[in-house]
């Protein structure tokens, strides 16, 4: 059930909307991979957002970026080492799936990380304009946080990633077994990738990053609810860049930017799928020099569907194997 955006939702849903919307306003002057990259760099940087103190705020969300461009040059030195890339998404991947679902910072933070290794695999190139971008992107995103801190204070909860960081050094982590399960389904599902001949196999290792869980009385229903939405998403996608013209999909990403907070807060489907919507949109926007997205978003679909087939495996072996782990994860 939706439920319309509270003062909250709206105030924190136009940081989004002109965040992300104002490098497409200024295509005129920037190439569209620019502002698609700028885009992208804002809505994360929003994403890890703790709300907290201005100091830690801005350490958080600059710091946050600055470590995602580095992934993402370590993912450029890595091209042509496709077995190395893997490599290294799997240790990284290893390392977010310490973080306990509560740990918010951290959790979303090295599942960003991850992907930014990627970028590279995933046909984007990786170079000093792109880092620029983000950077740029972010730096946008945090200056209209400080305005809306000062002028427009919402009711938000807000968290600590120190608090986080402590609680991680102390042990309060998800444990070897699902750290393991994770990089292994996701070697599991970019080989069957392979296997099925799939244009960007990354696209499925990172199904299966952002949506495995381990909380698992909700699990089953998260899985469900990913899958759902981010095939909505794909499918909504795929008919907004069939049948709208090319000027018109920066203003279905700042639409749907308006209402990520709502759905964030209310409904995990209709999140998963109006982050698919906008990721793919951007995505398409980054590629028209390349004549767009709109092949290889049907494959987008099929990435979904073995990613999340992979996922639903690891889930039933790893509730099978919790039994005689020794030192299984606390599920909450």
């Amino acid at each position: 059930m939706f439920v319309m955006p509270n003062n909250d939702d709206w105030i924190r849903g136009c940081l989004y909307t002109i965040a992300m919307g104002t490098p497409f306003l200024l295509q005129p002057w920037l190439s569209a991979q620019t502002s698609a990259f700028i885009a992208l760099g804002a809505m994360f940087t929003l994403r890890l957002d703790p709300r907290c103190k201005p100091k830690q705020q801005a350490m958080a969300m600059m710091g946050g970026m600055l470590l995602m461009i580095l992934s993402a040059m370590l993912g450029k030195l890595l091209l042509g080492h496709r077995e190395l890339a893997i490599t290294a998404l799997l240790i990284l991947s290893y390392i977010a799936g310490q973080p306990k679902p509560e740990q918010s910072y951290f959790s979303l933070l090295s599942k960003f990380v991850a992907a930014a290794l990627m970028l590279d695999e995933m046909g984007f190139s990786a170079t000093l304009n792109t880092a620029l971008a983000y950077f740029v992107g972010a730096t946008l995103a945090f200056l209209l946080t400080v305005i809306q801190t000062r002028f427009l204070p919402t009711q938000a909860k807000s968290w600590s990633p120190w608090n986080e960081w402590r609680e991680l050094r102390t042990g309060h982590l998800n444990g070897p077994l699902y750290g393991f399960t994770l990089p292994i389904t996701i070697l599991a599902a970019m080989l069957t990738a392979d296997w099925l001949n799939v244009q960007h196999a990354s696209w499925v290792g990172l199904t299966v990053l952002f949506v495995m869980h381990i909380d698992e009385q909700n699990a089953w229903e998260k899985v469900k609810m990913r899958i759902t939405g981010t095939l909505l998403g794909v499918i909504c996608a795929y008919g907004t860049i069939v049948y709208l013209p090319i000027w018109g999909l920066p203003l279905v990403v700042m639409l749907a930017a308006l209402f990520i907070p709502t759905c964030l807060r209310q409904n995990y489907m209709l999140f998963s799928g109006l982050i698919t919507l906008i990721i793919l949109l951007i995505v398409d926007l980054a590629m028209q020099q390349q004549g767009g997205d709109v092949f290889l978003i049907r494959w987008r679909f099929i990435d979904t569907l073995i990613g999340c087939a992979w996922v639903a495996v690891s889930l039933l072996l790893l509730h099978i194997g919790k039994k005689w782990w020794p030192n299984k994860p606390k599920i909450k």
